[in-house]
């Protein structure tokens, strides 16, 4: 009787072996690469993460600046339409109070700009890269701030259209244009002399209500004096927190 001897059995277990090291080795490739690379995006995202970071720091320090002279200018408006509407709103409106209030008038109702400097939040926003701020401390605070600016954005809209109406009304009352001939082309300071085409008083009340309304906007709670002090305490909070958490100095 012959006896055969099998060895295919034994090629075969070599095989398997052969595959699974071949199949397990070229994973083990595939995830260290896959790892390396998230590794590595992980990285340039963190870099330029701290880039935005830093300029982000800038342009609140840049409108901390802004803020600053915005105050100062609101306050001097403040106190110029506290004078105005002392004098318009005496029992004995003579033309010399009503002359007398027009000198108050540029400050009173001077444009008070606000800027804010958006450059990086437009850079993240137009590229996307909101979600690179990833600290969500910062991120809350960050919304806070910038929602605080259109609250902001919407008091000065609502002064201007004040602002705008009694500019409006000026030219019914004073002789702006007379002025304007006689004063190098310039209307717009206190100096010189300046006639009254109009004494008509529901005009004057009707001026010094409006002025009133400028005042409304910038003097009292809410109004644009305690949102712009606001937010700079925003603002100063906001680079210690971005500083605390990204661990900079």
């Amino acid at each position: 009787m012959e006896v055969h001897h099998h060895h295919h059995s034994s090629t075969e277990h070599k095989k398997w072996h052969h595959y699974f090291w071949e199949f397990f080795m070229l994973f083990l490739a595939v995830t260290l690469g896959f790892f390396v690379e998230n590794q590595r995006e992980n990285f340039v995202e963190h870099q330029r993460e701290k880039q935005y970071i830093r300029s982000l720091i800038k342009d609140i320090q840049n409108d901390t600046a802004e803020l600053k002279k915005s105050l100062a200018n609101t306050e001097a408006s403040i106190q110029s339409i506290d004078s105005m509407l002392l004098l318009l709103t005496n029992q004995k409106l003579t033309d010399e109070i009503i002359i007398k209030s027009y000198y108050f008038t540029f400050p009173a109702l001077n444009n008070i700009p606000v800027v804010f400097n958006d450059r990086t939040i437009v850079q993240l926003k137009n590229s996307g890269n909101m979600r690179i701020i990833r600290n969500q401390n910062v991120n809350d605070a960050l919304i806070n701030y910038w929602g605080h600016i259109e609250t902001i954005k919407n008091t000065l809209s609502r002064h201007n259209a004040y602002r705008t109406k009694a500019r409006d009304l000026e030219t019914k009352i004073y002789n702006l244009a007379e002025k304007f001939l006689r004063d190098n082309r310039v209307i717009n300071d206190s100096t010189g002399q300046i006639q009254l085409i109009s004494h008509d008083l529901a005009i004057i009340r009707e001026y010094a209500n409006t002025i009133a309304y400028c005042g409304i906007m910038l003097k009292p709670r809410f109004g644009l004096r305690d949102q712009i002090i606001e937010q700079l305490h925003l603002a100063t909070e906001l680079i210690e927190l971005i500083k605390k958490e990204y661990h900079m100095e």
